[in-house]
């Protein structure tokens, strides 16, 4: 696990509560990982600094043996000033991308299960803005399955503060790639 953002988001207490419970694993997020491919460097490079995003973990609860997928991921995420768009307020185009990208983790975690396999890319994202997101803060980002059907994958998420309000939410659609044609 990425020690420093384990470090730095343990000495927040809303974040270390959820961090110590024995019911969520935590999980790596491999975007965050640099790749001489250049694959993932808008979260490897770009929006990895003390200014932007500082800390980035991703941890999901521990599903019943009997079900058939991970239905939740979360991911506490640390926003910096290098996102602003406004003073202050956290530009709109990187509040979707965060909750893209953890509707992506979501379907990462769960690339082995039945409906779910092979990889997969964003069709559309409807995101509604409910309030600002006001920087610097650390924010939790929660993804969830809606429906599967065929190659569509439905998925939901919100980022939420620190008190659980919710700033803003969206929904996707998520294509499986045709691995035998590499097509949509």
């Amino acid at each position: 696990m990425a020690g420093a953002d384990t470090e730095y988001l343990r000495s927040i207490p809303w974040c270390a509560k959820l961090l110590a419970d024995p019911d969520f694993v935590l999980i790596p997020t491999s975007t965050r990982t640099f790749k001489k491919s250049t694959e993932d460097a808008l979260f490897a490079e770009t929006l990895k600094t003390s200014d932007t995003i500082q800390a980035w973990i991703a941890l999901f609860r521990q599903p019943a043996p009997e079900a058939t997928k991970v239905q939740e991921v979360h991911t506490i995420v640390s926003l910096g000033h290098g996102l602003n768009g406004y003073p202050h307020i956290c530009h709109g185009g990187i509040v979707a991308t965060l909750m893209d990208e953890v509707m992506s983790t979501l379907l990462s975690v769960n690339k082995s299960q039945d409906g779910v396999s092979g990889g997969a890319v964003t069709a559309s994202l409807n995101v509604r803005f409910m309030k600002p997101v006001w920087t610097p803060q650390v924010v939790l980002v929660t993804a969830t399955f809606g429906d599967i059907k065929g190659r569509k994958l439905y998925l939901e998420a919100m980022v939420r503060d620190n008190s659980g309000i919710v700033l803003a939410k969206a929904e996707a659609l998520f294509m499986r790639i045709d691995e035998s044609t590499e097509k949509l």
